[in-house]
């Protein structure tokens, strides 16, 4: 899987219903979406000593988030970065609000394309939050600070995107 800038579900969904794409347009692109996760599945598969090593280190990074600042809170978030336009970790966090998915499932700490959350500092109407996405070589790894800020339904959206080297 690569983060490319491929609509997420939820926005193909959108533009198939205002009309922007065609039906064969959806599925063809759906179409992509689902032979990622398949040669995903195919190399995890492959690589079982380092699918599981993996596994264990993600669920580490979202057990420590969790008991910081609370599993409804970490998908609120989660799911407002996935809703970011052009933010390419969004094709793995698109989904973040469906509790039904392991928070651990969103977090990519070595295997690439990596997504990581280097800080979070939490407030009533605004959250600080620094990621870390792309190739797992530190010099090749893109690190943004992105502030959420609730707007009168209390929801989050993106206030500001800072890119940092």
């Amino acid at each position: 899987m690569n983060f490319g800038l491929i609509p997420t579900p939820p926005e193909l969904f959108r533009q198939f219903e205002r009309g922007d794409i065609s039906r064969e347009e959806l599925q063809a692109t759906m179409a992509l979406h689902a032979r990622g996760l398949i040669q995903e599945m195919e190399t995890e598969r492959k690589n079982p000593k380092t699918s599981y090593m993996e596994r264990l280190r993600n669920f580490a990074a979202a057990r420590k988030l969790v008991r910081k600042h609370g599993k409804a809170r970490l998908r609120e978030i989660l799911g407002a970065m996935g809703r970011i336009e052009g933010f390419p970790p969004a094709q793995i966090l698109w989904n973040a609000g469906h509790t039904d998915v392991p928070l651990h499932c969103f977090f990519r700490s070595r295997i690439e394309p990596v997504f990581r959350i280097t800080r979070m500092e939490v407030k009533a109407m605004q959250v600080e939050v620094d990621v870390e996405y792309g190739p797992h070589d530190k010099k090749s790894t893109i690190r943004e600070s992105i502030i959420l800020q609730r707007d009168a339904m209390l929801t989050l959206n993106l206030a500001e995107r800072n890119f940092s080297s």
